[in-house]
Order: structure tokens, then sequence, then C-alpha cells
């Protein structure tokens, strides 16, 4: 792994898991065995690290989606719906630090005031939303999900499923256990009356 690279994944950990103005420059550098000199070489300052790590977060999400996205074979964009649920969850629990950073109002606070913060973020959300909204045109184009504004719709479901991932890692719920009521509610929500039925 390249110095680079290793700071990229010390600083995706460390900013998930102190928060990114908790986490100094020093501490990465202790973390990945390199001068604090190398960390500033490679991004310029801790902004552009953080940058830096929002980029790494959204090929991430884009690889890992891709790859479901690849060995899905469901069978109408209403099923489909269910496994990207499915495969969210999944997600959030082999890949909990992602999910952790983005929980944290850091990310948010530098969308305010940078423009690329800004961009990667709604970059990142597109891939996280895109899934669902995938499944739902699938849906409306074989009749299991009714006509509706796909993209809201999508923005929805995954507000609802990510709900489930914040309140698992406060500690709050099972997200397994309640997941079969969110995906009754879901259906109720999305799907065609002809297929409710």
């Amino acid at each position: 792994m390249s110095k680079r690279s290793a700071i990229l994944c010390a600083a995706t950990s460390a900013f998930a898991s102190k928060g990114f103005r908790e986490t100094s420059t020093t501490d990465l550098a202790q973390m990945t065995g390199v001068a604090e000199g190398t960390i500033f070489y490679h991004f310029g300052n801790k902004e552009n690290l953080f940058l830096a790590v929002l980029d790494h977060v959204r090929q991430e999400f884009q690889r890992e989606f891709a790859g479901y996205i690849e060995t899905t074979d469901a069978s109408s964009g209403l099923t489909e719906l269910e496994e990207a649920a499915g495969f969210f969850l999944q997600l959030a629990t082999e890949r909990e630090e992602l999910f952790l950073l983005l929980h944290r109002p850091d990310a948010y606070e530098l969308a305010r005031v940078n423009e690329q913060g800004r961009k990667e973020l709604e970059a990142i959300f597109d891939c996280l939303v895109g899934v669902f909204e995938r499944a739902l045109v699938k849906g409306q184009e074989d009749g299991s999900i009714a006509p509706m504004a796909t993209r809201t719709m999508a923005l929805l479901i995954y507000t609802m499923v990510d709900g489930l991932v914040r309140l698992r890692d406060c500690g709050l719920y099972e997200a397994g256990a309640v997941f079969p009521d969110l995906m009754n509610a879901c259906r109720k929500l999305v799907a065609s009356t002809n297929i409710a039925e």
C-alpha cells in the first residue's frame, strides 16, 4: 500500500471514529508511521485530506453497489428494491466506518462552506439513493411499482433504511429485527395495486 493510500485509510477510520476536529495530523502520522510532513506533501492540509477521504468513500460505495448490481437477478423491480435494502444493511455492517463517517456532522459542516465538499457529498448520496431509484424505475417498467416520482421515493426509502442503520449505530435497535416491518412499509408505499393485492 502506498503512503498516500495508507494515510487515506487511516484518515477514513479516524474521522469516522473520532471526528474531523478531534483527529490531528500528528495522530494520523503516528497511525501510518509516516512523518507529519508526508501528509501535507500528499494533501496540502487537513481539509484537503478530508475531501480526499470523501472521494475515497464515494469510490468505495460506487464499487460496492456496482458489484451488487452486477450480481442481482431480481425478477421484478419490487423484489430488487427489497434486495437493495437488504444489501444496504449488509454493507452498513461490513463497511461500518463508511457509514459512521457519513453519520457525523463533519462532512455536512464542510459542505456548507466548501463547494468541493458539497459536490463530494452529492456524489455519495447519488450513489446511495441511486440503487433504490434503479429498482423503482425497473418496477415501473415491469408493472410491480406504481407510477410515482422515482427520485423522491428513492430518497424517502433511503432515509428509512439509513435510519435503521443510525438506530443500530446508537445501540437503540437491532436493524434485522425491524427490517421486515420496514419492507412491509416500503411495499405499501410503492407497490402497484395489482401486485399489492
